[in-house]
């Protein structure tokens, strides 16, 4: 009996502890294909915003009027953690993944307290 119980523990404790996104599936180059916020798309060519994360865990991020990030990131269930090591005044950064797949992402984040989706593909 104290056996199964083991086992059972086990089993919950490794369920909650999977992520249903894998490290995998981001690894690579993305570009943006649109953006919106609050249901509206904004008004920047969306091929200018770029992510790229890498296997040792390391990310880059380009976006309009040069600016750039490059840092660290993980997942932990379906958010996106990233912290840009490049900007002294930085600090963590959580967005939502809303899908992952071998060539796509949707990721869904908060810009001064309005909703901002952005639909992504992989480029390599």
């Amino acid at each position: 009996m104290q056996t199964k119980l083991v086992i059972v523990a086990f089993l919950i404790f490794v369920g909650l502890s999977c992520s249903p996104y894998r490290q995998k599936d981001l690894i690579g180059d993305w570009q943006a294909i649109s953006i919106t916020q609050e249901g509206d798309t904004l008004k920047i060519d969306p091929k200018i915003v770029k992510f790229t994360f890498n296997k040792d865990e390391g990310y880059t991020f380009r976006s309009t009027l040069n600016y750039q990030e490059s840092g660290t990131y993980y997942i932990i269930n379906k958010q996106l953690f990233t912290m840009d090591t490049l900007n002294r005044a930085s600090t963590e950064k959580i967005v939502e993944i809303l899908q992952l797949s071998p060539d796509s992402m949707n990721l869904k984040m908060n810009d001064a307290g309005k909703e901002r989706l952005m639909k992504l593909k992989k480029v390599h």
